[in-house]
């Protein structure tokens, strides 16, 4: 599997723009969140996420455009290959 980082942007996003697309995402396994090796999670900064999968980067991208393209108009789309992840600041997702 490969590791991905997305991050999705709008030029200017209604209010609502990011719940829809954090709830449409996730039903394809693309989570706003990351776990650490100690399996707590911890929340991702707005328009920002994580999916492991075995799609080409391009494959990902084009898949998150088209479906952030139907929120709302003219998504920007940056999708990052990963193998090593380090964060600090982030907030803990509870629960986990």
């Amino acid at each position: 599997m490969v590791n991905y980082i997305i991050r999705v942007s709008y030029p200017a996003a209604n209010g609502d723009t990011f719940d829809r697309l954090n709830v449409e995402l996730a039903k394809f396994n693309v989570a706003a969140a990351i776990k650490s090796d100690d399996g707590k999670g911890y929340y991702l900064p707005q328009g920002e996420y994580c999916y492991s999968g075995n799609e080409t980067i391009n494959e990902v991208r084009d898949a998150v455009f088209r479906l952030a393209s139907t929120i709302q108009p003219e998504p920007q789309v940056l999708v990052v290959e990963v193998t090593t992840l380090s964060w600090a600041g982030f907030k803990l997702v509870e629960g986990t």
